[in-house]
């Protein structure tokens, strides 16, 4: 008899990564049972410097050049990624080969008493190192001070109940998937709180000759998932921008229409534009370009400069 196929999956080291990324490959064990996958931690940059803001030393790419080390020198087969990590190129010699369904991609802002943002007092701290949250934010509360803030979800939350911070916004993706409970009702939503690119969804990302894996990844695939953020990520390849400025666009289809909304703004001036599409599955990669160069070009009129 042959042997069974093994696949080696590279994932990050920390809890959420690797909770997710065991998560990924239950689905992926369970459409392949004849496959055998084997889970391997690299360390990132971005998981090593907590001291520093990511738009001072490189931004979300930091989260996944490791292990795309790894897939390129053929210590792995797969990684795992939390897709708003991922840039909106890939190396050459690597694909994203597959999205699983995507999670709840809403914000949820959290404060040890449970308010809501309305009922925060005023001045209060919030803690957050998203230029996309502080610019939205910052338009429901102008009062609102700002704080850096890094590290994981459980330190999070306990800088949040030792007093660093009177709030924090983190994605209701990773509370649910480590099965952290939190009140709906402090659930952002969309039009509110336009959430990261990519943000909730998962990617799977192999070498792009590797026909057999990519084969076996696709059988986890999320058409509606992959579409939605496709779309998303060809807005953010058009715009030339990852986590150094505000910028976020969320996507959602139904019955083959996919719906946008997206934001651009500038973090010096909390000054931003806002628009929406709707349009055609076919369509929806043009149009989600051709809505990037509109944003731009609105951009430049109102004299938002998006890129300081």
């Amino acid at each position: 008899m042959p042997s069974k196929k093994k696949i080696v999956v590279a994932t990050r080291p920390s809890l959420l990564a690797y909770t997710q990324t065991i998560q990924t490959v239950e689905l992926l064990q369970k459409a392949n049972p004849d496959v055998e996958f084997e889970v391997k931690k690299f360390s990132t940059k971005g998981d090593r410097v907590l001291n520093r803001s990511l738009t001072e030393f490189g931004g979300t790419g930091l989260f996944v050049k490791e292990l795309e080390h790894a897939l390129l020198a053929n210590e792995a087969d797969i990684a795992v990624h939390s897709l708003k990590d991922v840039p909106s190129a890939q190396p050459s010699g690597l694909r994203l080969g597959a999205f699983p369904e995507r999670e709840d991609s809403r914000d949820v802002f959290l404060t040890r008493e449970g308010l809501g943002i309305d009922e925060m007092p005023k001045g209060f701290i919030l803690g957050t190192g998203s230029p996309r949250r502080r610019v939205q934010m910052a338009n429901i509360r102008e009062d609102i001070e700002f704080k850096e803030i890094r590290g994981n979800i459980d330190s999070r939350i306990q800088k949040l109940h030792d007093g660093e911070y009177d709030a924090i916004i983190l994605a209701a993706a990773g509370m649910n998937r480590l099965n952290k409970e939190f009140d709906e009702n402090l659930l952002l939503d969309v039009d509110l709180c336009i959430p990261a690119i990519g943000q909730g969804a998962i990617a799977i990302e192999c070498r792009s000759a590797d026909a057999e894996t990519l084969e076996i990844i696709k059988r986890v695939n999320h058409p509606e998932t992959e579409q939605a953020i496709l779309a998303e990520r060809e807005f953010m390849a058009e715009i030339e921008g990852g986590c150094k400025f505000p910028l976020a666009a969320h996507a959602v289809v139904s019955n083959h229409v996919l719906t946008m909304i997206a934001i651009v703004g500038d973090l010096k001036t909390n000054q931003f534009i806002v628009e929406e599409i709707e349009t055609s599955v076919d369509e929806s990669l043009e149009k989600s370009k051709e809505l990037a160069i509109q944003m731009k070009n609105q951009c430049k009129d109102k004299g938002i400069n998006f890129y300081i």
